[in-house]
C-alpha cells in the first residue's frame, strides 16, 4: 500500500513539473522558487522528526556507535566500487592522443 502511495505522489510531482512546461517564465519562475522553499520546510521537518525518533531511543549511544560503523561502511564500499568501475572503464574506453 505504502508503495503504492509513495508511487502516485511521485507521479503527480512529474505531472505537475511537466505542466509548468506550458506556463510562463516569470511564473515558472515564481513557482520553482516557491517550490525550493516548501522542499527547504519539509527537509528541516524530516530531520527535526528524526531527531526525535533518535532522542527517545532508551540505549541511543550504544546505537549511535553502530548506525556509524554502519553509516562509514555503506559510505566507503559504494565509493570504493565506484572508483574502480570508473577506473577500469577509463582505461577501456578513453583513448590517450
Amino acid at each position: 500500500m505504502n508503495f503504492l502511495v509513495e508511487t502516485l505522489i511521485m507521479v503527480l510531482g512529474v505531472i505537475a513539473g511537466f505542466s509548468l512546461l506550458k506556463v510562463k517564465e516569470h511564473r515558472r519562475i515564481a513557482v520553482v522558487n516557491l517550490n525550493n522553499k516548501v522542499q527547504l520546510i519539509a527537509v528541516a521537518l524530516i530531520i527535526f522528526i528524526m531527531g526525535i525518533n533518535l532522542g527517545s531511543m532508551e540505549d541511543f549511544a550504544h546505537k549511535m556507535l553502530t548506525m556509524g560503523l554502519q553509516s562509514l561502511v555503506f559510505a566507503i564500499i559504494p565509493t570504493l566500487f565506484s572508483v574502480i568501475i570508473v577506473y577500469i572503464f577509463s582505461k577501456l574506453f578513453i583513448v590517450k592522443n
